[in-house]
């Protein structure tokens, strides 16, 4: 499941939304959901992970992994940069 921290600008959200449907995953609005409303709707779907896109400077710059537990607990798995790529490479 794929989302954005929050109050991301649309050039964010896009690519949250594009890398989503690339990787035939869900996107999700973050809106003001925190972390735990996010992780108890991924169980609820079948998720076990959530990719939050954060951005810098208006744009995407690192995806944040958090795993989450069979009991909706969720746990932050690791975060990498964005860089150069894009959802449509």
């Amino acid at each position: 499941m794929y989302t954005t921290s929050r109050y991301a600008s649309g050039d964010t959200r896009t690519f949250a939304r594009r890398l989503a449907e690339k990787k035939g995953e869900p996107y999700v609005a973050r809106g003001k959901r925190t972390m735990a409303e996010l992780a108890a709707f991924a169980r609820r779907t079948g998720e076990e992970t959530i990719t939050v896109v954060e951005e810098k400077a208006g744009g995407p710059a690192v995806l944040c992994t958090a795993k989450v537990d069979a009991l909706g607990r969720w746990s932050w798995a690791g975060e990498r940069k964005v860089g150069l790529c894009t959802p449509d490479a």
